[in-house]
């Protein structure tokens, strides 16, 4: 899944420095993206893959896919987390749907960060989903987008839970060479 702008090198000449990975819950495990600079943490039967610049972090079951990447273009580097949120959902790859009103802050996150949810489908899976952009600005540097998809149609409140675990836990580093 590609970024507003996704996986531009160009920086601001400002030297990014490394936050330490957020503990992960009991039962939990740490994904390193270390092309993009980043850790989450992920229930410890969550497989991730990198490709790219992308990590992608899936369930057991496959019901739930979180997609991460930074953008250290200008745009990453400047465009405010809010806009960049919606504009990233609206953006997806032929999503057709409907994005929410309310953008909301990421509890807990040491970054500025925007949320925005919406309901539809993209060109790679017709099925209507629920998908999640959460945004992660070090303002000046890089943005982060992590991007969930789950089943639109399946009881969200345990992947919710999940999912909002694992959105707290986010943590920058500076990306591999």
């Amino acid at each position: 899944m590609a970024l507003v702008g996704c996986g531009s090198d160009s920086g601001s000449g400002r030297t990014e420095h490394a936050d330490p990975p957020a503990t992960p819950p009991r039962g939990w495990h740490t994904v390193l993206g270390d092309r993009a600079g980043f850790t989450i943490a992920a229930p410890r039967r969550w497989k991730a893959r990198t490709k790219r610049r992308a990590t992608l972090i899936r369930s057991r079951d496959r019901l739930v896919a979180v997609t991460v990447n930074a953008d250290r273009s200008a745009q990453g580097r400047n465009a405010p987390p809010r806009s960049y949120a919606r504009d990233l959902l609206e953006e997806l790859p032929g999503f057709e749907g409907d994005v929410s009103a309310r953008i909301r802050t990421i509890p807990g996150a040491p970054y500025r960060t925007a949320r925005v949810d919406g309901v539809g489908s993209v060109r790679t899976s017709r099925r209507a989903q629920r998908i999640t952009v959460a945004v992660y600005q070090r303002a000046g540097l890089v943005t982060y987008g992590a991007v969930v998809f789950r089943n639109a149609f399946a009881t969200p409140r345990g992947d919710d839970r999940v999912v909002n675990r694992m959105l707290r836990t986010f943590r920058a580093r500076p990306p591999a060479a």
